[in-house]
């Protein structure tokens, strides 16, 4: 499909007006050193389509790849993602059968005077309670894992290192 000469000139003639116009706006403007050079760029442009011999337009060239989805997707992070989930739902479990452990054996109440309290570590009232709740009483690793939880719950603030019960 050829182009009709009435047609090149039309777009022959917008080119020279954008050029003349560019190089008004330059020289009334008093263009900086880095505008000088776009400018010159941007006519270099406008001389090679009114000559015909611009270069095609290149295609654009393709996006970088999005290293954050690309991290995301990997099995790596998705393993990572579900151990990190597997323990927030362990320490989650413990805390609350912890606080109602903790509920049964000394509900919170108002002491009295005089009474006789006796300070009891975190481990040694949920130990072997929890160990029995989620049986992990015959297996060592399991127990550290446990004593691993309770002792990251207390490090949070989540449960209290040590209880006053009342002495028997």
């Amino acid at each position: 499909m050829a182009i009709s000469e009435s047609v090149q000139a039309g777009i022959r003639e917008r080119l020279l007006h954008r050029l003349r116009a560019l190089m008004a706006r330059t020289v009334a403007n008093g263009a900086t050193p880095d505008e000088e050079l776009v400018a010159a760029r941007m006519t270099a442009k406008l001389i090679a389509q009114l000559d015909g011999t611009a270069p095609p337009k290149a295609e654009a060239p393709p996006p970088p790849p999005n290293w954050a989805a690309a991290e995301r997707d990997s099995r790596e992070y998705q393993q990572l993602l579900e151990k990190n989930t597997a323990e927030m739902l362990l320490k989650n479990a413990v805390q609350e059968m912890a606080i109602e452990h903790l509920n049964r054996v000394a509900p919170p109440r108002r002491r009295q005077p005089g009474e006789r309290l006796e300070r009891v570590g975190i481990h040694e009232l949920l130990d072997l309670h929890l160990g029995m709740a989620l049986s992990v009483g015959a297996n060592r690793m399991a127990r550290e894992i446990l004593g691993r939880a309770i002792d990251e719950l207390v490090y949070d603030g989540q449960l209290p290192p040590h209880l006053d019960i009342p002495a028997r």
